[in-house]
């Protein structure tokens, strides 16, 4: 397996929250699909807790898991300041060890194209697999590759969004992309300009999955797709759908 790429991005997990606090439009998705689980639920790459924590307060049992002790060590400080029972699990997901089986296990926001190589993503399907208890529901969700992106040219940046930085001032997000087609990663560079000057500077590598490759490598590691989304409001997927959201379960053949 090929080592995780680009983990550098999340080691100020204090600018990472803050980047990120606006982002609620998908909470009440996976919040919805938590309780619906009727026990357990484990988030893998939960990150500083921006979903995990609200399932929590709804009085769900929840796991959450990621790979970054800096994301982590936020995450704790949040749950025992709300004197929220989670448990945070520092581990790789393509090795994930837990005695516990679950209702539910979700990766979010495209956490899962962190996963560059076969083996990668295999290690990870598999993983999470053997973490479900019987009848248990894998949820997957990945952007949907959208071909005007994929063909940016890398020296045409282009205004991505705007956030708070920690001190309260506004930063434009500028953003470079290149794709390579051979890997089919997808390769950001993101500038954070504060009246126009640089302040920071992110690089993100993000794998692409297909929609029928995507389907593929779920049956390679014995899932079964047993529904499929094409965005947080439970449309049904299409070829122009923003998202791949997969319920996935192990498969009968097992």
């Amino acid at each position: 397996m090929k080592p995780l790429q680009d983990l550098a991005v999340y080691d100020d997990a204090d600018f990472y929250e803050r980047e990120f606090a606006t982002r609620t439009h998908d909470v009440p998705f996976f919040l919805d699909q938590a309780r619906r689980a009727d026990g357990p639920v484990l988030e893998v790459a939960c990150g500083t807790g921006r979903i995990t924590l609200p399932i929590a307060r709804a009085g769900v049992d929840v796991t959450g898991l990621d790979v970054m002790p800096s994301m982590l060590a936020l995450a704790r400080r949040h749950s025992a300041a709300e004197g929220l029972p989670v448990e945070w699990l520092e581990q790789d997901c393509r090795d994930i060890r837990t005695r516990r089986r679950y209702a539910l296990v979700f990766s979010a926001t495209n956490a899962m194209q962190h996963l560059h190589d076969l083996d990668s993503v295999l290690a990870f399907l598999t993983s999470a697999r053997a973490a479900l208890r019987p009848g248990g529901t894998l949820l997957l969700d990945v952007f949907n590759p959208s071909p005007a992106k994929l063909t940016r040219l890398p020296d045409a940046p282009y205004h991505h969004k705007s956030v708070t930085d920690l001190d309260g001032t506004e930063l434009e997000v500028r953003a470079a992309t290149g794709y390579d087609a051979a890997t089919q990663v997808l390769h950001f560079t993101l500038d954070y300009l504060r009246g126009g000057e640089r302040v920071r500077t992110k690089k993100v590598s993000m794998r692409c999955f297909f929609p029928e490759e995507l389907l593929a490598l779920c049956r390679l590691a014995g899932l079964d797709v047993v529904e499929r989304y094409g965005d947080y409001d439970s449309s049904p997927f299409t070829g122009a759908s923003p998202k791949q959201i997969l319920f996935c379960r192990a498969g009968t053949g097992d």
